[in-house]
């Protein structure tokens, strides 16, 4: 191929007439990973700023691929080259997003917009699109210089790649880069070890490891490790789960030294009035006592949010956060904490501490006691909760590879349906609903409150967030253990690639920003938050950092991001001295030598 070539058209920031020309060639294509092909892509497109008045944009190529939606203009390129303290994923550009991260796509005309179905077939002519995604990031194209059938030829081959009918139609299927990997502290709680070290690490007695769910003859959704009370037998245990729904019975996750224990299980059946076994499963859970006490049961059915109400107002946040036009941003700016209040995601957030507080109150105790945590499916609000308590208890878990394998375990180990939740999959068994970001969102409110308690940044816990839709990386690909295990082992097997291995997204550089400078090793204290709307605030790095500038009370987040830049800055100059050897000079340079530099220096936020 020819990387001279032009392709014939200019790409350009418009104002409806006047035109910055910068050729097009074959350096503008979207870097293809192994397995990606091309799907279809339109020239001459142009790509509107968020709440901008769609007068002016910028042209470009973009394109469909079977892996991402990408939008690339003439200067992508050259400022990636040049700039070396951007930070960036080594898999999307800087507009670029894999289609599992796209939730909802608008035909926007004149003075309305359309939804589009998936599967749908758009045989119209289409002058706009309206792209929202799942982390509320959105991108809006228009056509008008595009060829005729462009935008009908992107919006279908989106609406068909961006919504996969199977599981095998994810990208991560295709995928084939060899995967070496690097991870050593991180357990992923899938064997017999990791719970047998979990077990010695935590000193928790009376309890073993179960086989009963070898090749997952038992059930299909749980680890074929359990642990489970010493004095039940694993004949008992195939006869009980025959009684709780997806067959999750009382299943330890965590304990202490001093006997008690943290406990998940599902409901009973809804067809079974004898709840025989269920008390047998309870008694053989008091027996692992060290004091023979009875577990104190949390309902989390009764008092916490279900997954169609954490839906609900995730869509309704969703709405506020990310205003189509200015008018709507100023309309919502004037009443913003009483439609804040209408969503309820903060009192959703508020009751999920407040329930993991009152688990963790029964655990520390004077006279400590078991916990056992219920719920209908036993893999939605139990792992969140279950979660929480041990970040409240267990300082392991605050740090970065503490918290990864809480995740492991928690989350991926025990079977919550990520590909169900996250809406990976569109067909009717599909129930989407974002408990893992209403995890991470309660974390973040840890976080503010206890700023040194913590390993990891809110940056790190945003980009947890943002991987959960890159469908290359296995952690947050599948509903449980049992369809991780067949895609592994399948005529064509799928490569386990764990989304914790940070360095198949990113360069040191933006790894090092995970790391928390305020934390203190030392922190092994109990943490006991305050849990009240009014002590909660809005994770605005996450929810706010697609908008243009935003002017927030008090400084708010831009002023600290902007900090924030400026510290990254002087450790550029810093490595820049000590590449060279100049390890004399001064650290901090003219002014506008800085400011050079924080144009440089990206982040989430734009200053």
């Amino acid at each position: 191929m020819n990387d001279s070539k032009d392709t014939g058209f200019k790409s350009y920031i418009l104002d409806e007439g006047s035109l910055e020309s910068i050729s097009l060639n074959d350096l503008n294509r979207p870097k293809l990973l192994d397995g990606e092909t091309l799907v279809t892509e339109a020239q001459k497109v142009m790509m509107y700023a968020p709440l901008s008045d769609r007068k002016k944009g910028t042209l470009g190529i973009l394109t469909v691929t079977t892996f991402k939606l990408s939008f690339i203009s003439a200067n992508d390129k050259e400022e990636e080259i040049s700039d070396d303290c951007y930070q960036h994923s080594l898999l999307l550009g800087p507009y670029e997003v894999c289609l599992s991260s796209i939730d909802t796509i608008y035909q926007v005309g004149e003075r309305s917009k359309k939804k589009l179905l998936p599967g749908q077939n758009v045989s119209t002519k289409v002058k706009e699109l309206l792209i929202i995604c799942k982390n509320m990031r959105v991108f809006e194209f228009s056509f008008k210089f595009a060829d005729k059938d462009s935008g009908k030829n992107i919006a279908n081959a989106l609406l068909h790649h961006a919504y996969p009918k199977r599981h095998p139609l994810l990208f991560a299927y295709d995928y084939k880069e060899p995967y070496y990997k690097t991870l050593k502290d991180v357990k992923m709680f899938r064997g017999t070890e990791d719970w047998k070290r979990e077990l010695q690490r935590t000193g928790c007695k009376n309890w073993r490891i179960s086989l009963a769910n070898q090749n997952f003859h038992m059930s299909p959704l749980l680890p074929q490790s359990l642990v489970v009370p010493a004095s039940v037998t694993d004949s008992s245990l195939n006869q009980a789960v025959e009684h709780f729904r997806n067959r999750c019975c009382p299943i330890w996750v965590w304990g202490t030294p001093d006997g008690a224990a943290l406990v998940r299980m599902s409901d009973i059946l809804p067809t079974i009035t004898d709840r025989t076994q269920e008390n047998i499963m309870l008694e053989h859970v008091r027996k692992s006592h060290a004091e023979k006490r009875q577990p104190y049961i949390i309902d989390l059915s009764k008092d916490c949010p279900s997954p169609k109400d954490i839906q609900s107002s995730y869509i309704k946040l969703r709405e506020l956060c990310i205003p189509d036009s200015i008018r709507v941003f100023k309309t919502q700016d004037f009443k913003f904490y009483g439609l804040l209040d209408s969503t309820k995601w903060l009192q959703h957030v508020s009751t999920c501490l407040l329930k993991a507080i009152e688990g963790a109150n029964e655990i520390c105790r004077p006279n400590p006691t078991t916990v056992v945590l219920q719920e209908g499916n036993g893999q939605d609000m139990n792992c969140v909760i279950s979660s929480l308590i041990q970040l409240y208890l267990d300082p392991y878990w605050r740090t970065v590879s503490g918290f990864q394998s809480l995740i492991q375990k928690e989350w991926v180990a025990l079977g919550h349906p990520f590909s169900a939740r996250l809406g990976l999959v569109a067909n009717q068994e599909t129930d989407p609903s974002p408990l893992l970001l209403l995890f991470l969102d309660c974390v973040w409110q840890l976080l503010q409150q206890f700023p040194t308690a913590f390993q990891f940044t809110e940056t790190y816990l945003t980009t947890v967030w943002d991987s959960a839709f890159i469908s290359i990386f296995d952690t947050f690909l599948f509903n449980c253990e049992h369809d991780r295990f067949l895609a592994q082992t399948g005529s064509s097997p799928i490569i386990l690639r764990s989304v914790w291995d940070w360095k198949e997204q990113f360069l040191e550089k933006d790894i090092a920003l995970f790391c928390n400078p305020l934390y203190d090793d030392a922190y092994l204290y109990r943490l006991k938050p305050n849990v009240a709307v009014a002590f909660l605030d809005v994770w605005t790095q996450c929810y706010s950092r697609w908008l243009p500038d935003l002017e927030i009370r008090n400084g708010g987040k831009p002023q600290i991001d902007l900090c924030n830049r400026f510290i990254t800055s002087e450790i550029h100059v810093l490595r820049q001295k000590l590449l060279s050897g100049d390890v004399n000079g001064t650290l901090n340079g003219g002014r506008e030598e800085n400011l050079q530099l924080l144009k440089k220096v990206n982040s989430f936020f734009s200053i």
